[in-house]
């Protein structure tokens, strides 16, 4: 049942646009020539850059290479770089425990503070205190 009421109606606007789409598909875009000439030249001044910089990084890499095949022979002597992942992960691991052990671990840094007090830790070290805090000595 269509009630008298047509099931499209063609609106006068799209037809219009649908002819400009359909022109526009059977006329190529151009670019003017001005477009492509400043293009092209950008794309030659940049291949130039580009090749500056190959050759100044092959000077690079020639002189990386004794630094590169040392790490080459490190990183074989430990087993390659997963054992040197985890060396590292350990050596973090160790560092951290050893700075903020567990509550069952004794602290390094409280047991160097009961053995001496400041004063005596900056003495040992050759610094007079008062210096250190801005006074005069009175002697």
């Amino acid at each position: 049942m269509s009630w008298g009421i047509a099931m499209s109606d063609k609106d006068e606007a799209m037809t219009e646009l649908d002819d400009l789409f359909a022109v526009a598909r059977h006329t190529p875009p151009r670019m003017s020539q001005d477009l492509t000439a400043a293009i092209l030249s950008d794309a030659a001044n940049v291949l130039d850059e580009r090749a500056k910089t190959a050759a100044v990084s092959f000077v690079s890499a020639q002189q990386d290479q004794g630094v590169r095949r040392l790490w080459r022979q490190f990183t074989s002597a430990v087993g390659g770089w997963p054992a040197l992942g985890g060396m590292v992960a350990a050596s973090l691991s160790g560092l951290w425990i050893g700075l903020a052990p567990p509550s069952f671990l004794p602290d390094p840094v409280a047991q160097i503070a009961e053995l001496s007090n400041g004063s005596q830790l900056i003495s040992n070290l050759g610094y007079d205190v008062s210096l250190l805090i801005g006074e005069e000595v009175i002697e």
